[in-house]
């Protein structure tokens, strides 16, 4: 397999990827946003407002807004940051965990089927790539925004 069939291939999931999140979304009453913050909370944990904004790529108020709408749906809570008296954490309620189940569970129950069918090489294997994938778009995020052009 020659190195481009492999992008291709991850542009294949991400164009699918993308299906997928707008339809849970749809289902769950949220937009594509609020599905992406409620899988970095999924993955991270209970984040900072500032931390989540840094993974959305979104600024203060935008997140503010993200996050009353979330609260609202009951979806998330802000609590009291441990660490720092002035600062909340946001973290996922159970109701957000309700939902997920409906759409997001099923599909990682599947996935994680389908690796059991790999040799733990070939799971090493995918899991570099990802986390390869995941540091160039990271450092593309990370980039001041480019002029298009004309």
């Amino acid at each position: 397999m020659q190195p481009e069939a492999l992008t291709f291939a991850w542009q294949r999931h991400a164009a699918e990827l993308f299906s997928f999140t707008s339809f849970a979304g749809r289902r769950m009453k949220i937009g594509l946003a609020e599905v992406a913050a409620l899988e970095h909370l999924q993955v991270a944990g209970a984040l900072s407002p500032g931390d989540l904004g840094k993974r959305l790529s979104m600024p203060s108020a935008s997140v503010t807004a993200l996050l009353d709408r979330l609260e609202g749906k009951r979806m998330i809570e802000r609590r009291a940051n441990p660490a720092d008296r002035r600062g909340v954490l946001v973290g996922l309620t159970p109701i957000a965990m309700e939902r997920a189940a409906l759409d997001l569970m099923p599909v990682a129950e599947a996935m994680i089927a389908a690796a059991a069918h790999m040799s733990e090489a070939e799971r090493e294997t995918v899991a570099r790539y990802l986390e390869m994938v995941n540091a160039c778009m990271a450092r593309q995020q990370a980039q001041p925004p480019a002029e298009p052009r004309s």
